[in-house]
């Protein structure tokens, strides 16, 4: 009876059985793990954005891991390096495509730091940066690098699009000396007159459909398992089932 089991077509079956339940318990820790990682960085957020404001030279100069600072709130006098805007390609706000505008900011103590002013419909054209000295609120931010399959800056010095925040990459292009981080601009002060750009938002702090996910790859998993043993054990009872017996006539 085990041997009719154990046939080269019924190996193959019971063999994709398990891969695929191995597949979907996998699929399910994974969901379980980004829920994780979700559940920290709503934590981290929530409590470097709530901590009080400081001069970004008193954090910045006393903290290499710029992760362990990353949404801090921070203030920086002095004024933008208006003739060095660049933009960074390929964002969306609100369903809207467009781009978002990143400018050098030159503090009154002659640091220099890079400012992301904010999100511009793709129909838009550069908006007019102050000349004048001002104060700028916002968030730090870690620079990204590009990831295996991300898109590839162009290699042309003189391109003024970028397709992620590459501060180092960045800063060399404009043949500037800042740390490998950036500012989120939340306020100007005085407030600046155009509507545009728009301020980038802070990312939702909900916890997405990781734990949905998992329960349904869970889930699937038991399904597979159940039906792999109803057919197993009908199986088996049609072998052990005798064959009716044949009537003939007298």
């Amino acid at each position: 009876m085990i041997r009719r089991l154990l046939t080269p077509r019924w190996i193959v079956v019971h063999l994709g059985v398990l891969a695929l339940i191995v597949l979907m318990v996998n699929l399910a820790f994974w969901q379980l793990s980004r829920l994780d990682q979700k559940k920290s960085f709503n934590a981290t957020l929530t409590a470097h954005s709530n901590e009080p404001v400081e001069n970004i030279e008193n954090i910045a100069s006393t903290n290499s891991d710029i992760e362990s600072i990353e949404w801090r709130r921070v203030q920086l006098s002095g004024s933008y390096m208006t003739d060095k805007i660049v933009t960074v390609i390929n964002r969306s706000q609100n369903g809207t495509a467009g781009y978002d505008v990143l400018v050098p900011f030159r503090t009154t103590n002659n640091e220099t730091f890079l400012v992301n002013r904010g999100f511009m419909q793709l129909s838009m054209p550069l908006p007019t940066l102050p000349t004048t000295p001002l104060k700028v609120l916002g968030y730090i931010r870690d620079s990204q690098a590009r990831g295996t399959l991300g898109a590839i800056d162009s290699t042309d010095t003189t391109v003024r699009e970028f397709q992620r925040f590459d501060i180092p990459l960045i800063a060399e292009r404009l043949g500037v000396e800042t740390q490998p981080l950036f500012i989120q601009l939340r306020d100007e002060v005085p407030t600046p007159t155009q509507a545009w750009p728009a301020p980038v938002a802070l990312p939702d702090l909900n916890e997405g459909t990781h734990l949905s996910y998992a329960v349904q790859w869970f889930f699937f998993a038991l399904t597979a398992l159940v039906a792999w043993v109803v057919v197993v054990r009908r199986k088996m009872r049609e072998v052990t089932e005798p064959s009716a017996p044949s009537h003939t006539s007298a």
